[in-house]
């Protein structure tokens, strides 16, 4: 039997999930907690739960930092973080902050619980975005640094454009890079025009 505490402070969506779960999965137990602050002392209600489900947004703390209080509360309780929007940023953060994997609000519930399911059994779960749908998994950002990289620009002119730190920049290259599979700035123009991201 699955013990899962949902951490989500939306009542439509923590109704859905328990609807969802009778449903498909009746013999799951659901706890659910509004905030981090709730989270921590369901953690030591018995049965443990084996699974934390946290969404990254909040009211009262950030929900990576509240899966990474979970993890050090909590080390043997698989962390997954949801998310009303999917993006690949949060994606990375989910890994960064010690979660087993991510799922995304507007998925289906097969999915979703397939998802689950394969963090119970011990995997990972991030979906990893098809280079065809490169452009829904970047975000406005990224399109932005896109965009400017096309027209010619260096780092600097993009950090200044842009009002952001030349790390900030990089980083946002390195995600371009990664969803659209190439190594290099050149590759990355190629490819966003052969998928229409940029003209």
């Amino acid at each position: 039997m699955t013990t899962a505490l949902l951490v989500d402070d939306h009542p439509l969506f923590r109704d859905g999930f328990a609807a969802m779960l009778r449903t498909h999965r009746p013999d799951w137990t659901l706890r659910t907690a509004n905030s981090a602050a709730e989270a921590l002392p369901a953690l030591a209600q018995s049965p443990a739960p084996d699974l934390a489900i946290i969404d990254i947004l909040l009211p009262d703390a950030d929900g990576f930092a509240a899966a990474r209080a979970i993890g050090e509360r909590a080390p043997l309780v698989s962390r997954v973080m949801i998310s009303g929007r999917e993006d690949s940023a949060a994606r990375l953060r989910s890994r960064d902050c010690g979660a087993c994997g991510f799922i995304s609000k507007a998925w289906a519930p097969e999915r979703i619980l397939e998802m689950l399911e394969a963090v119970l059994a011990g995997g990972l779960a991030f979906d990893t975005p098809e280079v065809a749908h490169a452009g829904d998994a970047m975000t406005a950002r990224q399109l932005e640094v896109l965009t400017l990289l096309a027209d010619g620009h260096s780092n600097k002119v993009i950090e200044r454009r842009m009002n952001i730190a030349p790390r900030t920049v990089r980083a946002h290259l390195t995600e371009i890079f990664h969803l659209l599979e190439v190594d290099g700035r050149v590759q990355a123009i190629l490819k966003a025009r052969q998928l229409g991201l940029i003209g």
